[in-house]
């Protein structure tokens, strides 16, 4: 099932004005931004096409995840546990992203976006599999950088309502809280999370 924005809309007439300005916000720039902080050219072309292939989506309404990931580095969203020996948050997704690379020219001779799309999956399999060939596996585990840019992605996917729409999802049914909780309450404990201020 898929929500049309006019449904989508109809939802969010009951939410308070901040959730519904902040997701009407979200739908506007869909997590674009000017510039890069974290990323090269190159590699954000990269990180796009490998996107693509683990979250593919429709090309109306496509979220930009490049620059949510790229705006989500190093902050406390999804997992925020690190392995021993592992670089920070932006470094693994360099490395990995050099081992995407590593991994194409081992299996098939070519960058990763030079591939078919049959190709840069069984190459993505592969890492996610730890069945990797390339010199960056050697200092991180492979299986642990797919998963980690996997939730970071997915973080953003699923917090936006485009991805709302086509799961036909239609928000949260309570955005304030249960009805037996006060908007006082709700206040109070979502100090409590990272980002309370930006809902």
């Amino acid at each position: 099932m898929r929500l049309s924005r006019k449904e989508l809309s109809g939802y969010m007439e009951n939410w308070d004005d901040r959730t519904r300005a902040v997701l009407v916000l979200r739908m506007e720039e869909r997590f674009r931004r000017l510039a890069l902080e974290h990323f090269s050219s190159d590699e954000a072309v990269l990180l796009g096409a490998v996107l693509d292939r683990l979250i593919p989506q429709d090309e109306g309404e496509r979220i930009d995840l490049v620059g949510f990931v790229d705006g989500a580095l190093g902050k406390p969203l999804g997992r925020g546990d690190r392995r021993e020996g592992i670089p920070e948050e932006a470094g693994l997704f360099h490395k990995g992203l050099t081992g995407i690379q590593e991994t194409a020219q081992a299996m098939f001779g070519r960058s990763f976006v030079e591939l078919h799309e049959t190709q840069q999956d069984a190459v993505l399999g592969a890492i996610q599999d730890g069945a990797a060939k390339g010199g960056v596996w050697r200092d991180i585990p492979s299986p642990y950088f797919f998963t980690r840019l996997m939730t970071k992605a997915l973080t953003g996917y699923c917090a936006h309502p485009f991805a709302w729409m086509r799961m036909g999802f239609p928000g949260p049914s309570y955005p304030e809280g249960y009805v037996w909780i006060t908007e006082q309450e709700v206040q109070a404990r979502r100090r409590h999370f990272p980002g309370w201020k930006t809902l």
